[in-house]
């Protein structure tokens, strides 16, 4: 009898701290899909905003603006649209190119995007082509933050299969490509984007 309580015990304290386990498992996973749930509502209200807690770009680039690759990337660079057919950097030819990598839950990338987009609407009309390339890997969370807080500038899916000469590590990273297709300005971090010298440099780059 004796022997029977203890491995009745043992079994009691086993099975309990299985379902402790499991229980801690599942909060853990529920907690984390409600955040990410969540997370692009909560940071929607950014993109209304003037960002002014982003520095301006004037404020912290470096001068020169030092060039990141000395060659062109690949023309056959894929770039996949939420919708329709796939865009090659090849097809931007001619144009000054500003990418930039985002995701819907990364508080800073939401900052900055009414900066971006007011330099995009300044420069619409140029020989410029903006692409907001989305890191996210549900396609329908990038869709819902969409619907929800409609943005300006073409947005393509992100992808791991990037040029080696753009190294991505964190986001927001932002990329400017002259005419050439050369990669010659890269910064990692929020800013605010709606800075003449900015418009300045683009536009000087657009005459090479």
């Amino acid at each position: 009898m004796l022997v029977f309580k203890k491995d009745f015990l043992f079994g009691l304290v086993v099975g309990a701290a299985i379902t402790m386990a499991v229980l801690e498992m599942w909060g853990s996973y529920l907690q984390r899909s409600i955040m990410a749930a969540a997370q692009p509502r909560l940071l929607q209200p950014l993109i209304h905003g003037r960002s002014p807690q982003l520095p301006k770009t004037s404020e912290i680039l470096p001068r020169p603006w030092v060039p990141e690759t000395s060659s062109r990337l690949h023309d056959d660079w894929r770039f996949r649209p939420l919708d329709g057919k796939p865009l090659t950097l090849a097809g931007l030819k001619g144009n000054v190119v500003f990418l930039n990598f985002w995701s819907t839950t990364c508080a800073p990338c939401i900052a900055e995007m009414p900066g971006i987009e007011r330099l995009y609407d300044s420069l619409k009309n140029e020989r410029v082509a903006f692409l907001m390339l989305a890191q996210d890997e549900d396609v329908q969370r990038i869709r819902e933050f969409l619907k929800a807080t409609p943005v300006k500038i073409p947005v393509y899916l992100g992808s791991k299969d990037l040029p080696k000469d753009l190294p991505v590590q964190g986001v927001p990273t932002a990329f400017i490509l002259d005419s050439n297709g050369r990669a010659v300005f890269r910064h990692v971090g929020g800013l605010n984007w709606d800075d003449e010298n900015v418009r300045k440099y683009i536009r000087s780059l657009e005459e090479r």
